[in-house]
């Protein structure tokens, strides 16, 4: 099963590089739900409601995220996989200065569908919360 949890993974950011929020829908079962780690900004659990995703996901564009998910790791944690990423973009905020960014993700499978994505800004804090230990 583990393997096949990886490959959704795969699937499911090759779809939201491809169109986004809107692109993953079909991948994400119908009890889907996206939780921030505490120390994110306005941090918070958003259920499968497209506009709140797309809501939560301009928080990130507005700091200047291109919107892409750039070189993920996809590491097997039986029911979950951790995919650890780069956020990149432009900051505005720095006067134009690349963003890079470490991004860390715990998902669940369920039925074949995403179930719920948790959200870290370290992998240690990702490789944690899935039980995994570098």
């Amino acid at each position: 099963m583990s393997e096949a949890n990886v490959e959704l993974a795969r699937r499911y950011y090759e779809a939201w590089n491809a169109g986004g929020v809107d692109g993953t829908r079909p991948l994400r079962h119908p009890d889907f739900e996206y939780v921030d780690q505490p120390d994110l900004p306005d941090p918070g659990r958003w259920e499968e409601d497209t506009d709140a995703l797309l809501e939560r996901m301009s928080f990130f564009e507005e700091i200047g995220w291109d919107g892409q998910v750039h070189d993920p790791e996809f590491l097997d944690a039986g029911q979950e996989v951790v995919v650890i990423w780069q956020l990149r973009g432009i900051s505005p905020r720095g006067g134009g200065m690349p963003l890079v960014e470490t991004m860390a993700q715990v998902c669940l499978f369920e039925d074949g569908k995403l179930r719920r994505v948790r959200t870290y800004t370290r992998r240690e804090q990702a490789l944690e919360a899935a039980g995994l230990s570098e």
